[in-house]
């Protein structure tokens, strides 16, 4: 049986939305769902992620996604992480005010990598914005002891 790490993995996403650049991708996100290796959110793109045409800055999409994804991930292990292979495929724009749903799944595990989706998609109409597929190395934490010398 699985470690549900769920509680931690939330804790660690809203205080990521007070840290720099993930305060910045991150801020307004309201969290509905943590499950073990389960995240889901509601997210109103606010004025400053915005490009110059009023989309949804895709810097501040991978910024979100990877998040996300480490959130997801974290709450399935509870390890460090650390990002090994990240793809974004976009099939629609999504604009400033518009509301997303965020969806992020852990999906497989390979000796010590896990894969994660992350699903983007608009609140009211459904329509996919963009998927993110990521591979993270997990790494666990070390005891506290490993480094204490024994003089």
């Amino acid at each position: 049986m699985k470690v549900d790490y769920s509680k931690a993995a939330k804790k660690w996403l809203e205080n990521s939305s007070k840290v720099q650049l993930d305060g910045l991708a991150l801020q307004g996100m309201r969290i509905d769902r943590v499950e073990i290796g389960l995240i889901r959110c509601d997210f109103v793109i606010p004025d400053h992620l915005s490009d110059e045409n009023g989309n949804w800055h895709v810097g501040a999409m991978s910024v979100l996604i990877d998040d996300m994804a480490a959130g997801a991930v974290f709450s399935y292990c509870g390890c460090n992480l650390a990002t090994v292979d990240f793809t974004m495929s976009f099939y629609s724009s999504a604009k400033v005010n518009e509301e997303v749903e965020i969806e992020a799944n852990v999906v497989g595990e390979k000796g010590n990598l896990v894969s994660v989706v992350i699903d983007i998609k608009k609140k009211g109409s459904k329509e996919k914005v963009v998927v993110g597929k990521q591979w993270m190395r997990v790494i666990p934490f070390k005891s506290l002891q490993a480094g204490k010398s024994k003089l």
